[in-house]
């Protein structure tokens, strides 16, 4: 008992600056791993010998790994332990990135960018426990600060990708985000405080909250179609761009 009182005091206390940045760093690292290959979708085409189609089809792919893992692991934030949780979901990205580094064919990088993009949910999971580790005074910022390493991953990833396509190959880039997982996995496994469970809930029944959260919630199933259209809208931008730049310059006539 004396040592679950100390672990709730723990709690309220609040959340140091450089486990903050190290969760931003981690939300920023996870969220990124969904698009390390949308720059590079020309040249994967080429080295698998598909069609640009057929690869801009990979970004599908990892979008609705995205979406099952929203729908079927982010509840599991609330049933287990989630330091293990975060550990356990960082060493599985790592297996992904590995397995797309060595990808023989096609279909093989297709599924390991499918359990990229169901693990990237980690985010998700990061971004609830930093809330429930902060103390109320200091709750807006420190989700604000994992919100903003969360974005930064989303827009540097892309640039980070191309570069070390560039110099060393694309697959390279795949092998240093897998020893970055693997990294963070340990790091975080002793760094994070251990968090019990929030529900007793059975997993089914927890899914199912979800469901009546969105029924009952107008406002809930309005953030969603916006949301939903916002990141479609940016993924659609961004995949034509990386065919549009990898295409001949194009110079035009003048008189």
């Amino acid at each position: 008992m004396s040592d679950r009182n100390a672990q709730r005091a723990e709690l309220a206390a609040g959340i140091s600056r450089p486990l903050v940045l190290l969760l931003a760093f981690t939300c920023g690292a996870a969220v990124a791993n969904l698009y390390y290959a949308q720059p590079l979708l020309h040249t994967i085409a080429r080295a698998f010998s598909v069609s640009n189609s057929a690869a801009g089809l990979l970004v599908t792919v990892t979008q609705a790994g995205y979406v099952v893992g929203l729908a079927l692991l982010v509840p599991l934030g609330d049933l287990l332990e989630r330091r293990r949780l975060i550990a356990a979901m960082l060493l599985v990205a790592a297996a992904g990135l590995g397995i797309a580094a060595a990808a023989p064919a096609f279909a093989v990088f297709a599924l390991a960018v499918a359990v990229l993009g169901v693990t990237a949910v980690l985010a998700q999971i990061i971004v609830a426990m930093s809330s429930s580790l902060a103390g109320e005074h200091e709750r807006g910022r420190v989700v604000g600060t994992v919100m903003s390493g969360l974005l930064i991953g989303i827009l540097v990833a892309r640039t980070i990708s191309g570069v070390a396509a560039q110099l060393l190959g694309w697959r390279v880039i795949f092998v240093i985000a897998a020893g970055a997982m693997v990294l963070l996995a340990g790091v975080l496994r002793s760094a994070l405080p251990r968090v019990p469970a929030t529900e007793q809930l059975r997993y089914p029944a927890l899914l199912r909250t979800v469901l009546h959260l969105i029924r009952d919630e107008p406002l809930l199933r309005q953030r969603m179609r916006l949301g939903a259209t916002a990141f479609g809208c940016f993924s659609v931008l961004w995949t034509s761009v990386a065919f549009l730049l990898s295409g001949a310059p194009t110079t035009t006539a003048t008189r």
